[in-house]
């Protein structure tokens, strides 16, 4: 036991300590920030269809699956092709919804991804769309926001709540909406949500 005592005393792991710390405060301040950002992002893509295709904001659909409104495509990191068909959508085929709102979202979500650029190399494309459910678009700005996160690890993270802050960074860094919450260029190469992940995982 004494050794745990030591261990506790040394200066690098309170060094630790203090940085877990200041990463959970930070998480904790940035999670308030992406929670109203995800409402006003949803209200944002809402209103751009309502003005694109006159679908009324009170319209909404809980019938559609992620399947049902991504086009089958390989580079949308979901499709994978066994046996001659694809994986991802053998049981919800791809289809219009039937509000005709669905799909626009789908490209909504796509249109503010910062990483959309088909000239990235592939992991870097697109929304993640493994980790969200279409039928609660709707309902849950936070499943609109789960399009932004990083595939491994969040398909089960229904609450921004339970989000680790490596999740939240990268639903900032990822969503162009996210822009306006930060003095910072986030086009750059180097912004401080790159330093901040780059420096999380020293």
């Amino acid at each position: 036991m004494s050794d745990y005592k030591d261990i506790i005393r040394k200066p690098e792991t309170l060094n630790w300590f203090k940085a877990a710390m200041g990463m959970n405060i930070t998480r904790h301040c940035l999670l308030d920030i992406v929670k109203q950002a995800s409402r006003e992002l949803y209200d944002t893509i809402r209103k751009e269809i309502n003005r694109k295709h006159g679908i009324l904001e009170h319209v909404v659909c809980s019938q559609c699956h992620t399947p049902h409104v991504l086009p089958c495509d390989t580079d949308n990191k979901c499709c994978h092709y066994k046996y001659g068909s694809c994986t991802f959508h053998d049981i919800h085929k791809s289809q219009r919804c039937r509000a005709y709102l669905c799909n626009e979202m789908c490209k909504e979500i796509v249109y503010h991804h910062r990483f959309r650029n088909r000239t990235k190399p592939k992991s870097f494309r697109g929304p993640t769309w493994d980790n969200t459910d279409a039928r609660k678009w709707c309902a849950d700005p936070w499943q609109i926001a789960k399009c932004y996160l990083s595939k491994d690890g969040y398909k089960d993270v229904n609450k921004a709540d339970d989000t680790d802050f490596n999740g939240i960074v990268n639903v900032l860094l990822n969503c162009e909406f996210f822009q306006m919450y930060f003095k910072d260029d986030l086009t750059q190469k180097e912004n401080v949500c790159t330093k901040v992940l780059l420096l999380q995982n020293v």
